[in-house]
């Protein structure tokens, strides 16, 4: 094994000065933290989730290509992932992993999942049919959302972890809606949308991503929402003063996927929640008020929903069971990417599709999954998401304090708001949704084995 090391840090090191020889300065600050990031990982692994945590949401992107109907973005959090990852595992094989790698009902539906993107996309590239420099930057990002979830559900493993990590979390749920309030209030030029950090200049409110922040905020507040509904005292104020907050920050985004994304997630909270439902209901009922009598806000929102289906630009028609209705251009063009998939794409290729980046982004989740991996991908997709379902709602029927439950509802509602915001999203490779739910993921998995071995163990005592 030392021998190994060894010869690990002689290339690390020969590729370091062919690094610093043949790129710039930009590309050596990067190596340089990345490097910095590797060795304070490697000493205190569980301080340098942290870092992660924060910049999740907290992290610049860098543009570095592109390629059809997509651009290439690498951010800071991608260079701190993939080095923590890589220490960690270093770390692992260097002084073994005590008790072996930590596992759940998720895990090989997740295997199965990146397997069949990486397969469609090997066959993509050997046809010819994509660009394997750019198809890399896609699979490996894929890929790096699994990697958190894998290296967290081994990392942080007792009670105190998860704890602490969720309230890092939420301090940086608060610096993002504040954020956003501050990015909304100060930008300047059309179209203004509340936004993420780093998502777009306060002169440029074009550039945001408006869906993301709002996929986040699905996530947030079913999370915030069932930590209502499970505690009390300053706890369930705390919850209650940020979701009030976070609310008119998602009206702000202006997102229609994320509203109707959001409403789902509400409606399954009221129907699996077991507590406080009066009071949820007319908390709603309030919220709905507020949304269409607030100067300045109600218009906005009210017309950018009816300007999907009515108004000057809903211009293109479609058929439907209930008759013709027409679209404007941006929603019309989420109903032609899953036709064009359907129609064009899956005739010719039916197990795989064409690989990541065959088909350019249509902005909708499930044709990109049947575009890019096919028949197969998507019965992986639904294996997937079954898996996430029985953790999550075993979790929170199994569960006995507040951590669990609310883990467990609200990942439960947010993952149903998240599927119904991917008909006009591609909710489910979004940075910014999907490095926070994966990780959420990972620490309600490790809930779901501590759950297990307790009843494990009591089964194991009564049979003896």
């Amino acid at each position: 094994m030392q021998i190994l090391v060894l010869l690990f840090f002689a290339a690390a090191l020969l590729f370091a000065g062919r690094f610093v020889v043949n790129f710039g300065l930009n590309q050596i600050l990067i190596f340089i933290i990345a490097a910095f990031t590797v060795i304070f990982a490697f000493f205190s692994t569980k301080s340098s989730m942290i870092l992660l945590v924060f910049s999740m949401l907290l992290s610049p992107e860098l543009q570095v290509g592109g390629v059809a109907g997509r651009g290439i973005v690498l951010r800071y959090d991608d260079i701190f992932l993939v080095t923590i990852f890589f220490a960690w595992l270093g770390k692992s094989a260097i002084f073994k992993q005590e008790g072996g790698f930590a596992k759940s009902p998720i895990t090989k539906p997740l295997i199965l999942y990146t397997a069949v993107y990486i397969l469609s996309t090997s066959f993509g590239v050997l046809r010819g049919d994509i660009d394997y420099k750019k198809a890399f930057f896609y699979v490996l990002k894929y890929i790096e959302y699994y990697m958190l979830y894998f290296m967290t559900l081994n990392i942080l493993k007792d009670e105190k972890d998860i704890s602490k990590y969720l309230k890092y979390a939420w301090a940086v749920l608060v610096i993002v809606i504040a954020y956003s309030y501050y990015y909304y209030f100060n930008a300047s030029g059309t179209d203004i949308r509340a936004s993420a950090p780093f998502e777009a200049p306060l002169n440029s409110p074009k550039e945001s991503e408006p869906a993301s922040l709002g996929g986040y905020y699905i996530i947030a507040f079913s999370l915030i929402l069932a930590l209502m509904s499970e505690s009390s005292g300053k706890i369930f104020f705390g919850a209650a003063v940020t979701a009030v907050f976070m609310y008119q920050s998602l009206l702000y985004t202006f997102s229609r996927a994320s509203y109707l994304g959001f409403i789902f997630s509400f409606m399954a909270f009221l129907f699996f929640s077991k507590k406080r439902k009066v009071l949820f209901i007319s908390a709603s009922i309030l919220g709905i008020i507020f949304t269409l009598t607030l100067p300045g806000l109600s218009d906005k929102v009210e017309n950018r929903i009816k300007n999907t289906y009515s108004g000057q630009d809903a211009i293109h028609p479609i058929n439907t069971p209930f008759g013709e209705i027409k679209l404007e251009e941006s929603a019309y063009l989420r109903y032609e990417s899953l036709t064009r998939v359907i129609n064009n794409v899956l005739p010719v290729y039916p197990i795989l599709g064409r690989g990541v980046t065959g088909i350019g982004l249509g902005d909708n989740q499930y044709a990109l999954i049947l575009g890019e991996t096919g028949i197969l991908g998507m019965i992986a997709f639904i294996w997937l998401l079954f898996s996430l379902f029985k953790v999550f709602y075993f979790v929170y029927s199994k569960g006995d304090d507040i951590v669990s439950r609310s883990l467990g509802l609200g990942l439960l509602c947010a993952l149903i708001g998240l599927l119904i915001q991917g008909v006009g999203v591609n909710t489910f490779i979004i940075v910014r949704i999907m490095e926070p739910f994966w990780f959420l993921t990972a620490l309600i998995s490790i809930k779901y084995n501590q759950i297990n071995g307790i009843i494990d163990e009591h089964s194991k005592k009564s049979v003896k």
